[in-house]
């Protein structure tokens, strides 16, 4: 009896390591963690994402995001940012979106887009204190760069086309 009772709490024991060791990380499809993010389709504005960095104010006290994710969308008008962190001891933002921005569409390997006093959303509410001003940017083959001010920060990004493309939920 007691051996039977060690066997069953021996398994029970291994049974809750086993748990234990699953990733409690959403995933996505292809089994990776997409970090809110979806793939495209599902939107039918964006269609395109690129990853890249994005600098936020300038010299000593400027911040650098190494995995920060923009998609655009010419019919949309829109610009959305993923992972966005605009300065240090902030909360990675999941998804800001910017709406209003003027785009030329040259051909489709090359996007020019500008905008002024764009207020941006991040989940879904105005977020008026980050203002976009003198935005200026644009889509070269497989690039996307564009600087701005978001309020008081001047922001730079460059990016470069990921090849399975993400867009924001």
């Amino acid at each position: 009896m007691k051996k039977r009772f060690f066997i069953l709490s021996v398994i029970g024991l291994l049974s809750l390591g086993f748990a234990a060791c699953g990733s409690d990380d959403e995933e996505g499809e292809n089994g990776n963690n997409q970090n809110n993010v979806v793939q495209n389709g599902e939107d039918p504005f964006f269609s395109t994402s690129y990853l890249g960095k994005m600098q936020v104010g300038a010299g000593e006290s400027s911040f650098v995001n190494d995995s920060a994710v923009c998609a655009y969308s010419v019919e949309g008008k829109a610009l959305v940012l993923v992972n966005a962190k605009l300065m240090t001891g902030m909360p990675t933002l999941d998804t800001i979106r910017v709406d209003g921005v003027s785009f030329t569409d040259k051909t489709a390997a090359d996007v020019i887009f500008s905008g002024e006093n764009i207020v941006p959303t991040w989940k879904e509410r105005p977020f008026e204190q980050y203002t976009l001003t003198s935005l200026q940017g644009y889509v070269r083959n497989d690039s996307l760069i564009f600087s701005c001010m978001m309020g008081q920060f001047p922001v730079n990004y460059a990016g470069r086309w990921i090849p399975v493309d993400i867009m924001t939920r």
